[in-house]
C-alpha cells in the first residue's frame, strides 16, 4: 500500500451511487452510520529476496498486520487511538532463484514487516513505520561458483500507508477484479496495495 490510498475514500464514494449490481439497502445501511470501527487485516503475499544484500536467495513469503481504528463517516477521517498488531513471517520454497546452486541457508528468523511506530499523516491515512529482518545466512558464491559463503544479517527501514473509507462501498456490486472488491456476504471489502500486500476492511458501527 503506498500513498497514493487516500484517494480510497473518495473513490469508493464515486462508486457508490452506481445502480448496476448495487445493494442500496446496504449502502443506505453504512451511510447512516456516525461512527464505525474498523479492523484491518494486511495480508502479504509474493516472492521476496530474504538474505542482506545482492546476493542469491528468494522465498515465498507470507505476513501479516492488523490495524484497527474509528471512522468518523460523516467526516470522513480517522478518529481515536489506532492498534497495530504484527504477524509473523512464514516463509516457503527458499531457493537461490536463476541458478543451478542449492538454497541458502538461514540462520534465524527473516521477518518481512515489523511495526515500530505508527502516526497520521492526513485525516484519512495512517503511516507505520517499521523494519525487515535478515537472518545471518550462508549462501552460494554465484556467479563464481556455488560453494556457500557466510553472510551477515542486517535490517532495512520499511514503511506501509494504511488509509480510511467509507463502509457504504460494501453496498458495491460484488467482483472479484479491480483494485476493490467486496465479500460475498458483504461483511467486508478488500484493497489491494503495493508490495504484494492485500487489506481486508470489517466494520463495526459504534454510533
Amino acid at each position: 500500500m503506498n500513498n497514493l490510498l487516500p484517494i480510497v475514500a473518495s473513490l469508493v464514494g464515486l462508486l457508490v451511487p452506481q445502480a448496476g449490481g448495487m445493494d442500496m439497502a446496504v449502502a443506505q445501511k453504512w451511510a447512516s452510520a456516525k461512527i464505525v470501527k474498523y479492523r484491518v487485516e494486511g495480508v502479504h503475499s509474493g516472492r521476496e529476496s530474504v538474505v542482506y544484500g545482492d546476493y542469491e536467495g528468494k522465498a515465498e513469503v507470507i505476513d501479516r498486520l492488523t490495524v484497527e481504528f474509528s471512522w468518523d463517516v460523516k467526516k470522513g477521517k480517522i478518529i481515536g487511538p489506532v492498534s497495530v498488531a504484527d504477524g509473523k513471517s512464514q516463509l516457503s520454497d527458499i531457493r537461490s532463484d536463476g541458478t543451478d546452486c542449492p538454497p541458502p541457508q538461514l540462520k534465524g528468523e527473516y521477518e518481512h514487516f515489523q511495526s515500530v511506530s505508527n502516526s497520521m499523516t492526513s485525516a484519512g491515512q495512517i503511516q507505520i513505520k517499521g523494519t525487515r529482518t535478515y537472518p545471518p545466512a550462508n549462501v552460494s558464491n554465484y556467479p563464481g561458483g556455488c560453494s556457500m559463503r557466510a553472510i551477515p544479517g542486517g535490517k532495512e527501514e520499511a514503511i506501509l500507508w494504511v488509509a480510511g473509507a467509507g463502509p457504504e462501498g460494501l453496498g458495491m456490486p460484488i467482483t472479484k477484479d479491480g483494485p476493490i472488491s467486496v465479500s460475498a456476504d458483504r461483511k467486508s471489502f478488500s484493497i489491494k496495495g503495493a508490495g504484494n500486500w492485500v487489506w481486508t476492511y470489517t466494520p463495526t458501527v459504534l454510533q
